[in-house]
């Protein structure tokens, strides 16, 4: 293959393809997101006295309480600055945090594959692959991005992921770890006048110069300075990547330890090897650490905030809404149920990316492989739903541990058996959001499975909400798998929610086993 143009517009349209499903999961989800709290907004504002403004004056206090979670706050008596504080904002963290997921795959995941060692050997340089790859990610983004202006700052975590990746052992290593050094900016750009001169970090996160253009906001709209910025350092990252590519080793990281030479051992293969859902936790240990250290600190983060935010609850009539008032108890009761549900966001996360793992081992013929030993589809099934618990278990065992660090750091009050109920509650939810990827994985066969599958977390999660924004009928939540999850923290979760949950994992799994079992081995 030469190095004309036509390769490289095949392997920039091919990367638009292949990411094909994950455009449409984010403008749909996005574009629901933005109505329905677009719709909270309008009817808060009507029951409001003194409307828009009074009800922004009453936000502020909080706002500035919850200021590591999201900012910057500005114009939030307009529906443009509501919109970019409370959605924008958060959309772009998890944009770049899926940008930063595919980058980290895009060279290491394809070099597992085989895919990267037939482009080569077709004669396309290692330097050309970054940036076609790139570009194709680009157009992705491009078309995800329309009118948020935040397809920069996720190139630029894109870019994370692709140079983070060329030093690692592991694609899944490099994928933690660049979702935690994104997490940890995104948190620091919110509080950087907080930090004195360790402010200065802020210059070096995409999140800080993203804040600059703010194109719903009344008085606000593209800043071409902080976009050429944001571009140049996408730019950094990739050439920095292109260099350490062609620098490593193929299926190496850049600084991969030579290996010592050892005595011969009769046996050839660690115990934890021997079963499916060992193999995956032993492989995937790297990432599953860096999931666990995610959820920790942001329940600490979140528990350490008590004090502040419980203050100002109760001045703001939305956010009780939101969050639903229960007579009896005390506003910190609340907020520490609300800081600990965080937990199920990141769990559902991760059930996700193990979908995707799970596509791509039938795409890369690893399941073939599974079934041609002794492992039938019903066992490969039930084992990855173990593997899914066991993973869910180690996340939140880390964000309960956060949780309780950061409650005892700021002198909040615990419920212990509330907490010893929300890791039980957890973990159910995790099962039946495991049987039901399993069941979609088996159905699709594709990345449409992990399209979908995202789509409906995000309508069954924000269907929640929405009801309590709108005083929808009790019997609509029952429709949302997050709905059976109850108030763990504060009370036993509903013995409907606990039966819906676990005919979900057992009915869920079995129907996977069955579609699956009648199903070709490879995508």
């Amino acid at each position: 293959m030469s190095s004309s143009s036509h390769p490289a517009r095949a392997l920039t349209t091919d990367t638009v393809r292949c990411h094909r499903w994950g455009i449409l999961a984010w403008v749909i989800g996005g574009a629901v997101a933005m109505y329905a709290i677009a719709l909270g907004f309008v009817s808060e504002v009507s029951r409001f006295a003194g409307g828009a403004k009074a009800m922004a004056a009453s936000m502020r206090a909080g706002v500035e309480a919850m200021r590591l979670l999201r900012w910057p706050a500005e114009r939030l008596d307009t529906l443009g600055g509501y919109l970019s504080y409370h959605n924008v904002t958060l959309f772009v963290l998890f944009l770049c945090l899926y940008a930063a997921v595919q980058g980290a795959g895009a060279v290491r995941g394809a070099e597992t594959s085989g895919q990267i060692e037939e482009i080569l050997a077709a004669g396309r340089s290692r330097a050309l692959v970054i940036r076609d790859r790139a570009v194709g990610f680009a157009v992705t983004l491009a078309l995800v991005c329309v009118g948020l202006g935040g397809g920069l700052a996720a190139l630029v975590a894109y870019g994370l992921g692709v140079l983070v990746s060329q030093l690692t052992r592991s694609a899944r290593a490099a994928k933690a770890m660049a979702a935690g050094l994104l997490v940890g900016l995104y948190v620091l750009t919110n509080v950087w006048e907080e930090l004195g001169p360790a402010g200065a970090i802020r210059f070096v996160s995409p999140f800080f110069y993203f804040n600059q253009s703010r194109a719903l906001v009344p008085g606000h709209g593209l800043d071409l300075g902080s976009s050429a910025i944001l571009l140049a350092m996408a730019a950094v990252l990739l050439g920095a990547a292109a260099w350490a590519f062609q620098r490593r080793d193929y299926a190496a990281g850049l600084w991969a330890r030579r290996p010592r030479s050892r005595r011969p051992v009769r046996r050839v293969q660690r115990p934890a090897l021997r079963t499916v859902w060992g193999a995956t936790l032993l492989r995937e240990r790297v990432g599953l650490l860096g999931w666990a250290g995610a959820g920790a600190a942001a329940l600490a983060l979140m528990a350490w905030l008590e004090p502040t935010v419980a203050d100002m609850w109760d001045k703001f009539q939305l956010t009780q809404t939101m969050i639903g008032r229960e007579p009896g108890l005390t506003v910190a009761d609340q907020y520490l149920s609300f800081a600990g549900q965080i937990v199920v966001p990141i769990v559902a996360a991760y059930v996700i990316t193990q979908a995707a793992g799970w596509v791509g081992d039938l795409k890369q013929g690893r399941v073939e492989l599974l079934l041609a030993s002794p492992l039938s589809w019903p066992r490969l099934v039930w084992q990855r739903l173990l593997a899914v618990l066991l993973g869910a278990t180690a996340i939140t065992a880390g964000a309960i541990g956060g949780l309780v660090v950061g409650a005892l750091a700021a002198g909040a009050e615990l419920r212990w058996l509330g907490l010893l109920r929300l890791a039980a509650d957890t973990l159910l939810l995790a099962g039946a959001l495991g049987a039901v990827a399993l069941l979609v994985v088996a159905w699709l066969r594709g990345a449409a499975a992990v399209a979908v599958l995202a789509i409906l977390t995000a309508a069954s999660y924000l269907l929640v909400y929405l009801v309590r924004l709108f005083a929808w009928p009790d019997w609509v939540v029952r429709l949302s798998v997050f709905g059976a999850y109850g108030d763990p923290y504060i009370e036993l979760p509903p013995w409907s929610g606990v039966a819906v949950l676990t005919t979900l994992a057992v009915l869920g799994a079995l129907a996977a086993a069955a579609v699956a079992h009648r199903s070709p081995k490879t995508a």
